[in-house]
Parts: C-alpha cells; sequence; structure tokens
C-alpha cells in the first residue's frame, strides 16, 4: 500500500497534540485519524486516495469532496452520516466506527458535536420494526444500537416500563460476553439509553445484575451507567466500594472513573470523598484486590480536592511500577513508538504517531476511562487491531516493568477479539500451565482451552486472580468444566455460583457479519 497523497504531496500523519497524561485529550483529530486509517486498511476495498473515497461515497447517493473528506479525517468536522458511509463503503462492520466514535465523543464531554442530525423515527410501524427483534431475544448488534437510540427520542412509542427492564436486563447479558465490533456496538447501545430517559430503568437493571451473589462481569455494564451522572448513583457506586465482593468493588471503580471523566466539574468527589476514604483505609489494612482498586479512585481525585483529606488517608496507596511513575515513563513511551513503528510498516503506512499515543494510553495510562476509551478506537478496525494486539500482547510477554507486564496482560484482552499472534497461540495452546488471563487470551479467540489447564488454573489460582475469575475463562470457553463443577462435590460455594451464573449466562458471543469482513 503507498502512502497517499493529495495533489502529489504526502498528507502528514495525525497527531494528538495535548500532553501526555494531561487533563484533556483531542477527540477530534483521534475520530478523523480512525476514519482515515479506516480508508487505507479496509481489508477489501481499501481507497487510497481521497478521490477514490469521493467516487464511492458518490455511489452510496452521499454527495462530497475531498477538501470536505480532508476535513472529516483530520478531525476538524464530525458527521455521522459520512460515517455510516464509510462502513458502507469500505466493506465494515455495520456501526463499528459510529459506535466507537460515539462512546469515545461521549466519555470526554469536550468532544465535537456530531453536524447530522440523528435520524428520527417518526411512525408506529417503523418503531414496531424495531422492537421486534429485541422483543424476539434474536437482536444482533446493529439492531440493539437503532433500538437504543429509536428509545432514546422523546415521544417515541416506547415500551412498558417492567418490558424495558427485561430487555435492558437482556442486553447486559449479551454485553458481558460479547467481543470486538459485537461488544463496542451493545455497549453504544446500553451507554446511549443510561442517558436518555430510560436512564432509570438501566440503573435498577444494573442494581440487579450486581445484586446477584454470583455476579462476574461487573465492569461494562458499570462503566455504562456511569456514562450519566446523579447523585444517588454516585452514592451506590462508592457504597459498593466498602463491598466484601471484589469484583463489586473493581466494578464500582470503573463506573466512577467513567462518571467523573464524563461529567467532571469542579468538586465531583466532595461529597463521596470521605466515604471513599473509609472505604480505602479499611481496604488497605489486607492491602489485596480491593485496595488496589480503591487506590485506583484515590488517583482519579484531582490533587487539590484529594489534598483536602490527605490527613486522614491511613495508608500509602498500592504502589505502581517504575515505568508508570513520571521518572520511568519515557521508557515505556519510547517502546510505544517502537511499537507504533513497527505497526505502521506492517500496515504499508508511514509511521503513525498518534498510533503511539493510543498503545501508551492501553498499557500506560491510569485513568481506566482513557484506556478503554483507547482501545476501543484500536479494536475498531480488522487490520488495527490486529497490530495493536500484536503491539500489547509484546509488551506483556517482554516488558521488563512487570506492572506494565500484569497492566498489558490485561488490558489486551480487550484487544484479542479473533486474533492472536501465531507465536503467542501457539505458545499458550502448548502450554501445560497458564495464568488465567492467559487462558482468557485464548478463550475470548475462540480458541480452544485445554481442560486440564483450566482445571489447573481453577485450583492455582491466587489472591490476584481468585477462582471466580477464572471461572469467567470457562464461562466464556463455554468448556464443558462448568457442567462437571455443578455436578462434582467438593467445590466451594463461590466456584459453584460462579459456574451457574456462567449456564445461565451463556458463553462467548460474536455477531455474525454477513457481506462484510471483521478479521
Amino acid at each position: 500500500m503507498g502512502t497517499e497523497q493529495s495533489r502529489g504531496a504526502p498528507l502528514k500523519p495525525l497527531d494528538d497534540p495535548t500532553p501526555l497524561t494531561g487533563p484533556t485529550i483531542d477527540v477530534g483529530v483521534r475520530i478523523g485519524w480512525l476514519l482515515r486509517m479506516a480508508r487505507l486498511t479496509a481489508p477489501e476495498r481499501p481507497a487510497h486516495r481521497l478521490g477514490d473515497m469521493v467516487t464511492r461515497l458518490e455511489w452510496l447517493g452521499l454527495r462530497t469532496s475531498t477538501s470536505s473528506l480532508h476535513r472529516i479525517e483530520t478531525g476538524a468536522v464530525r458527521d455521522d452520516r459520512v460515517v455510516a458511509a464509510y462502513e458502507e463503503a469500505l466493506a465494515l462492520a455495520p456501526h463499528s466506527l459510529r459506535a466507537s466514535i460515539d462512546i469515545v465523543c461521549r466519555t470526554f464531554p469536550y468532544s465535537p458535536v456530531d453536524r447530522a442530525p440523528v435520524h428520527r423515527v417518526a411512525s408506529p410501524e417503523e418503531m414496531s420494526r424495531l422492537h421486534e427483534p429485541v422483543l424476539a431475544g434474536d437482536a444482533v448488534g446493529g439492531q440493539w444500537r437503532e433500538w437504543a437510540r429509536a428509545m432514546a427520542q422523546q415521544g417515541n412509542v416506547g415500551l412498558p416500563v417492567d418490558q424495558a427492564r427485561d430487555r435492558v436486563s437482556a442486553l447486559m447479558g449479551e454485553l458481558v460476553r460479547s467481543h470486538g465490533t459485537s461488544y463496542l456496538i451493545r455497549y453504544d447501545a446500553l451507554a446511549t439509553l443510561r442517558r436518555s430517559a430510560w436512564g432509570g430503568v438501566v440503573r435498577e437493571a444494573a442494581e440487579a445484575v450486581l445484586a446477584d451473589p454470583h455476579v462476574q462481569m461487573p465492569n461494562d455494564v458499570m462503566s455504562a451507567v456511569g456514562e450519566a451522572f446523579d447523585d444517588d448513583t454516585r452514592s451506590w457506586m462508592v457504597d459498593l466500594l466498602g463491598d466484601p465482593r471484589e469484583l463489586r468493588v473493581e466494578g464500582a471503580a470503573i463506573g466512577l472513573g467513567v462518571m467523573a471523566e464524563a461529567h467532571a466539574a469542579p468538586g465531583f468527589w466532595a461529597p463521596v470523598l470521605d466515604r471513599v476514604v473509609a472505604h480505602y483505609n479499611a481496604a488497605a489494612q489486607d492491602q489485596g484486590e480491593r485496595w488496589r482498586w480503591l487506590s485506583h479512585v484515590l488517583r482519579l481525585v484531582p490533587a487539590d480536592e484529594l489534598a483536602a483529606v490527605r490527613g486522614d488517608v491511613a495508608h500509602p496507596p498500592s504502589p505502581v511500577g517504575e515505568s508508570l511513575r513520571p521518572a520511568g515513563r519515557e521508557a515505556l513511551v519510547r517502546a510505544c513508538q517502537v511499537h507504533a513503528e513497527e505497526s505502521s510498516a506492517a500496515l504499508g503506512l508511514p509511521y503513525q504517531p498518534l498510533l503511539a499515543r493510543l498503545l501508551f494510553e492501553v498499557v500506560g495510562e491510569g485513568r481506566s476511562s482513557r484506556s478503554h476509551a483507547s482501545a476501543l478506537l484500536l479494536g475498531a478496525l480488522p487490520g488495527l487491531r490486529r497490530v495493536a494486539v500484536d503491539a500489547v500482547l509484546s509488551i506483556a510477554e517482554s516488558h521488563p516493568d512487570p506492572s506494565v507486564r500484569e497492566r498489558a496482560t490485561s488490558r489486551g484482552a480487550s484487544l484479542v477479539h479473533d486474533y492472536l499472534p501465531p507465536t503467542v497461540r501457539r505458545r499458550l495452546q502448548e502450554a501445560d500451565e497458564l495464568s488465567a488471563r492467559e487462558a482468557a487470551w485464548l478463550a475470548i479467540a475462540g480458541e480452544q482451552v485445554d481442560e486440564a489447564v483450566l482445571r489447573r488454573c481453577l485450583r492455582t489460582s491466587d489472591q490476584l486472580f481468585g477462582p471466580g475469575r477464572v471461572l469467567s475463562v470457562i464461562g466464556i470457553a463455554g468448556s464443558p468444566v462448568l457442567g462437571e463443577i455443578l455436578e462434582e462435590p467438593g467445590w466451594s460455594d463461590e466456584v459453584r455460583g460462579a459456574a451457574a451464573w456462567w449456564v445461565r449466562t451463556g458463553t462467548r458471543l460474536v455477531d455474525p457479519q454477513p457481506g462484510a469482513t471483521d478479521g
């Protein structure tokens, strides 16, 4: 693939000029870059020149120009109609670009506003068509998203509250076991409902999910709940920070992080900070996973707000690796730049500095809302996702800082979806023992995981990755070990309850993509 040219001059690679760990990012340039990468790396029908793309969009009935597309691809303009046309013209998974862009723009309230109005569902017949697959229980990701966007429009023909809550619960059940574009489209649907008049219904459904004593995958549900702010929900999440189950604490920390980022205002933490500190002090006595997540929450609090209660913090927060501290960060930045150079070359493109920035945010950013947003952008395109997986898993396996390896191992799971580097796949498939997170890479990628290996993971799980989390791997894989656990004596209530939860919820979910290549 040659370097794209316009009137004979190469286009300058895009970059985000904001400080690496500053308070804001340049969202416009990121979504523009995503569209440019979509055009240049499309698996079936790449368009190496903007003029080619103009022609292709005109075939679809969208009149535009190279100057207009240049403004969109550099982030100067955001236009959902053009994004939808890119998906169709480039044979990408329907809704994959639109959902990822919408999620990122909602996360950062200063993002550019979409100049294309949302299509208004104006008739009962059209709304009935959108309800049909959702009510039948066989909706795929794009149908969930279209339904949610229509439900969010005031005045449309909705559903009785109980029925809507049931469908939202079903959406949550699909979300926690979906991956790749199937995941991000469902996440966008749920978050759209949360930010609408149905937001209370989403909150109620989330409370029911979290109330299950054996819930396994609360983070994505809590992240979506955090996309809308109200005092009661913030207080509920803070209460969950004191829960004895680590998974609930983790979910609450994720939800609070999203809420603080998406609804940042001076004093966001002030009404609840005393309670956060009290939960932190209680957790720090054991210095387990709850303490690490509560340390994460304290690091989200602006320094001036935290200073007011610093004297009440009874223990130092959990340590972070040297590469994640300001003094050691430059080496990690350089490592991400090297990976971005290799990835850009693999894609047939000149060096993409924004790719290096996104890779750093996945493996080195302490704010989970930012790392999640960066992973969504990298995961929206098949080619980009593959090189990102190569880079992040390489860091997970070979970086000298164990804290960086741990973070990359965990966050790499959000990118794996349908691809593992061949050397990694072969090593994991041939290994007699795996960590639970390595086994998760295989399960999420849809690869077979040896039952004996899964059982060893379960029996040797440690404090940082307890047996309930290992069951998440077994559940995603749909392993027969699930049923055997329910039948065999000797397993703890925690393990048996987690297995039963996965049997009820289902296994790995990836939508079929007829007519499109999604990896």
